[in-house]
């Protein structure tokens, strides 16, 4: 009878395990990063067709609790998305100013650029389920922030000087309450800002505390702001 008892424990055990597994695959979402990129670092280390003179969308990527980037094989028909898309003159004309490709100028390219990222990360996260929308907050998000003037406002300036890394961090946890982690390429024998990124709430409206620990990846010493 014992035998009989552990052997159905251990069944419940197995079991509860599976639909966890299957529940953190399919439901495993927590909340999204927001990576703003900087053009002119970001181009360092690869061919751009074009620039910007602000930071720029590189994505809203959903994230499980402790940080692990969730991602989608789907493949959406670009027409439904891009027909609404093209009604609301006010969103697109945002998406092509703060959310724009800068491996290409050729507007077909930029366009299915975003089905790719709805398709690969925003489609994965279950509590945003319009494209449109998605596109909206993370663009919102972006412009609120004003990433440029709010390092500007604090004396970082994106001149071609170095600054300390804590400078950078300061000024965006001074504007958004949360610590971002710092994005670098190595070039010159020194790091150049790249990008930044945020933890945001899983309905893409507020910055939020991280649950984990992520390391900046600019080294330990001044940081340059490559001029644009």
């Amino acid at each position: 009878m014992k035998m009989k008892a552990t052997y159905l424990l251990l069944f419940a055990l197995l079991l509860m395990n599976i639909t966890y597994g299957a529940a953190q695959n399919s439901f495993g979402f927590d909340h999204f990063w927001l990576v703003l990129v900087w053009p002119r670092g970001y181009c360092l280390d690869r061919n751009c067709s074009r620039s910007s003179d602000i930071f720029i969308l590189h994505g809203l990527w959903p994230v499980t609790f402790s940080g692990e980037t969730l991602i989608s094989e789907n493949k959406s028909d670009p027409n439904k998305i891009l027909q609404p898309l093209a009604k609301d003159r006010s969103l697109y004309k945002d998406m092509m100013k703060y959310w724009k490709s800068l491996t290409t100028k050729n507007t077909y390219y930029m366009e299915n650029f975003w089905v790719h990222e709805w398709d690969k990360h925003g489609s994965v996260q279950n509590r945003i389920k319009n494209p449109l929308v998605y596109f909206r907050r993370a663009v919102e998000l972006s412009k609120n922030l004003n990433l440029l003037k709010t390092l500007e406002d604090q004396g970082v300036l994106a001149n071609g000087d170095s600054y300390p890394r804590f400078r950078y961090k300061k000024a965006i946890m001074d504007k958004t309450g949360q610590i971002p982690v710092l994005g670098c390429v190595k070039k010159d024998r020194q790091f150049q800002l790249k990008e930044v990124t945020l933890c945001v709430d899983p309905e893409a409206r507020n910055f939020r505390a991280c649950n984990y620990r992520m390391e900046d990846k600019c080294g330990k010493d001044n940081i340059k702001f490559p001029a644009p």
